[in-house]
């Protein structure tokens, strides 16, 4: 597993817009429980749970690897947060129907081909009316991400594959078989994708270009921050669902 990258400008601006969307979907957090699948953030990225445990959620994770739920939990201990951590396979999430009031996946359920059983589990887990936050890569990156992720696994330097991306109405048929009813379309991380690589590979070694990411994201920040419909077009596709 990499270095922790919390602190690298282009996880900075990930966290920061994590926020504005629970913010904007789920409200106040205060005593509603959530589930959030695949820990790889709480043990290196953005926190976004420990965020989340902050604003007085009572919190789950879960992660299939034990190297990471570890890492996960350590860092719970260290802010004193409450989180519960497990490890344990998505695709047979370990608790009752009807348990959660949110669950919360990012860049997770594209790593397994039996995604559409992963759907289902959320919606199974979820309350009546419960909402679920699903992100996964979009096929119609305007900066070609996808392309990207091929040619580096193709030549083996792609760690987080297999990983598929898919469109928004091929996203929506799968909740909807499932019986999740999407009531949000949007997007995470309108930036070209070499950007946050460079960043990553820069901030890991230690090398001052990364000081240039501030800069390099700050175009991006401003599209996002003054048109909504910009959002659409990065790297993450982001649907808000419900349980009918």
């Amino acid at each position: 597993m990499m270095p922790d990258i919390l602190p690298a400008a282009s996880t900075q601006y990930y966290r920061q817009r994590e926020i504005a969307l629970i913010r904007h979907h789920f409200g106040d957090l205060r005593g509603k429980k959530i589930l959030k699948l695949d820990l790889w953030n709480e043990a290196v990225n953005t926190r976004i749970l420990n965020w989340m445990d902050c604003q007085g959620a009572d919190t789950y994770g879960m992660d299939i690897s034990h190297i990471t739920a570890y890492r996960a939990q350590q860092n719970a201990l260290i802010s004193n947060g409450r989180l519960r951590i497990l490890q344990s396979d998505i695709r047979s999430i370990p608790f009752a129907n009807n348990s959660f009031d949110f669950v919360y996946t990012m860049g997770t359920i594209e790593h397994v081909q039996e995604y559409e059983i992963v759907v289902q589990e959320i919606q199974r887990v979820l309350k009546t009316r419960g909402r679920a936050i699903i992100g996964v890569p979009h096929k119609w990156d305007i900066f070609l991400r996808p392309l990207l992720v091929k040619v580096l696994d193709l030549f083996g330097k792609y760690l987080y594959a297999p990983e598929k991306s898919m469109g928004a109405s091929e996203l929506k048929r799968i909740l909807e078989r499932s019986d999740l009813q999407v009531q949000y379309r949007t997007g995470l991380l309108l930036m070209p994708g070499f950007i946050r690589m460079a960043d990553l590979y820069f901030y890991t070694r230690g090398i001052p270009l990364q000081k240039l990411t501030p800069l390099l994201l700050w175009p991006f920040e401003q599209f996002e921050s003054r048109w909504e419909w910009t959002k659409k077009l990065g790297y993450l596709l982001v649907v808000v669902a419900e349980k009918s």
